[in-house]
């Protein structure tokens, strides 16, 4: 264990003692230079050291991704640490849209899932190809689903090999600058110019007049063509939709997010019931993604992640193991749960100095890359968390509820549950990116023994746990740079 169990450990007592001294350590001056000296104290002197931290690869032991944000879908291989597969799987909602049962000799047209994204992770420029299978029963609403929860059972396949484009454009009209139309012939009618932008969504279609038959699509319409229809009639023919990766896409995962368009479309045509002309219209099945944030109606849906680890990264599969390669970095990623483990041996020998206060204490972690073209973005922030031996978050209580013990902000109750400490990211250029964090009221609670159980270490997660934040974002730090710094003042 390198975080020590130690004695009491001693911190000034005279408040504007450690405010002039916290002022002196953080100014421009070198702090080994400084020597403070106060009417009725003693000579002080303050000085700053960097503390070794010892680092490694961890896998967590859970990854939410419940009603995240983001649903991923796809499935990529990357050199370094192996074969990833996310598939997402949806409970349904119906709409209020028109049915067909509102218009005469109601037609198929076709039924097309649409999705919106906001990243690909690999390559763009090569199509996707799903498989849509329904649930054989719906996500139960009292259960915990996260990454590694794969007991959902599929039912009949709805749709095989479903492929669709990642760089398709839509036009737009876009207004013309008035000081252009000035000098334009006709300006009511050149008041806006086409514009070209990526349509940043996948289309799988399931079914489309002499294309592609779906005897799912054609009974799904039947049902609808019941103007009695309504959830519980949607439940009772469809009880759940999971996006599954088909055999041969291997080159990209997407990172669906929410947007309305997020729906399984049945585009229709039919007559007015009053009336001779021909009516296009359309019945949305509602996806989660598709709901805002927080709205109480959105049924559930989940990612389920799994990734075949390649040697030496297939260790971390024992949750108590960590490692740290042979070109010394480590590595924290969202949604495969990788994280960094942090450990300082140097803090006994801190603890062990009588008379000493501490003024400051900030880790500086240098990014040393984002890992391969894969996953160009590092996370922009991250948490630490207090682990035990095994690797696993310690919990406390607070309140009657236990929760898991994250370092908390600076200056906040290390005991409590208020504001965690964030770890922010400072991209100075591109080759000086690094992590820092301030804990300077987090170790002295440590060294003064206060927070109860003694950590084994601290955790660097690149997502705040339980969150609903998701992606495939990765880190790879410079291990053999990461620090403690610790400004202190010991009186002479």
């Amino acid at each position: 264990m390198n975080w020590p169990i130690s004695s009491a450990f001693r911190v000034a007592s005279v408040s504007i003692l450690s405010s002039a001294l916290l002022f002196a350590a953080t100014s421009c001056e070198d702090p080994n230079d400084l020597s403070v000296e106060l009417p009725g104290s003693s000579p002080v002197t303050t000085e700053y050291r960097d503390y070794r931290v010892n680092a490694s690869t961890i896998l967590q032991d859970s990854v939410e991704t419940l009603n995240a944000e983001r649903v991923l879908a796809g499935r990529l291989t990357d050199a370094t640490i192996g074969t990833t597969t996310a598939k997402g799987y949806f409970n349904l909602r119906a709409s209020s849209d028109t049915l067909p049962s509102a218009v005469k000799t109601p037609v198929l047209d076709s039924v097309v899932l649409v999705s919106s994204f906001d990243q690909v992770y690999g390559s763009a420029t090569q199509p996707v190809s799903f498989d849509l299978f329904k649930l054989k029963d719906g996500l139960e609403e009292k259960k915990t689903y996260n990454a590694g929860v794969t007991d959902v059972e599929l039912g009949d396949q709805i749709g095989d090999k479903l492929i669709s484009s990642l760089n398709r454009t839509i036009t737009t009209q876009v207004a013309v600058n008035p000081g252009v139309l000035k000098r334009k012939k006709n300006p009511a009618a050149d008041s806006t110019l086409p514009s070209k932008n990526p349509d940043q969504t996948i289309r799988l279609v399931i079914q489309k007049d002499k294309v592609r038959n779906s005897d799912f699509a054609n009974t799904l319409f039947t049902a609808l063509k019941d103007a009695s229809f309504n959830q519980s009639k949607l439940n009772a023919l469809w009880k759940g939709l999971a996006i599954v990766p088909s055999s041969n896409q291997t080159g990209a995962i997407l990172a669906l997010n929410r947007s309305a368009v997020n729906c399984v479309y049945v585009y229709y045509h039919g007559t007015e019931l009053n009336g001779t002309a021909t009516l296009k219209l359309r019945y949305r099945v509602r996806l989660g993604s598709s709901y805002v944030s927080g709205d109480a109606n959105t049924p559930r849906y989940y990612t389920q992640i799994t990734t075949d680890f390649k040697a030496p990264f297939s260790q971390l599969l024992d949750g108590t193991q960590s490692l740290r390669v042979a070109d010394s970095v480590t590595y924290m990623q969202q949604g495969l749960g990788l994280a960094t483990k942090l450990s300082i041996p140097g803090l006994k020998e801190l603890a062990n100095q009588p008379g000493l206060a501490i003024n400051r204490a900030e880790l500086i972690i240098p990014i040393k890359s984002s890992g391969t073209l894969l996953f160009q973005t590092n996370p922009t922030s991250a948490f630490l968390y207090e682990i035990n031996a095994r690797n696993r978050v310690l919990q406390r209580t607070v309140n009657i509820s236990p929760v898991e013990r994250i370092v908390q902000a600076n200056l906040q109750n290390q005991l409590g549950q208020g504001r965690e400490a964030v770890v922010a990211l400072y991209d100075v250029d591109s080759n000086k990116k690094y992590y820092s964090v301030v804990i300077t009221t987090y170790l002295q609670a440590y060294l003064s023994n206060q927070l109860g159980e003694q950590a084994a270490a601290l955790m660097l997660s690149p997502v705040l746990r339980r969150s609903f934040d998701l992606s495939l974002n990765r880190s790879v730090l410079d291990a053999q740079n990461i620090k403690l710094r610790v400004y202190s003042s010991k009186l002479r």
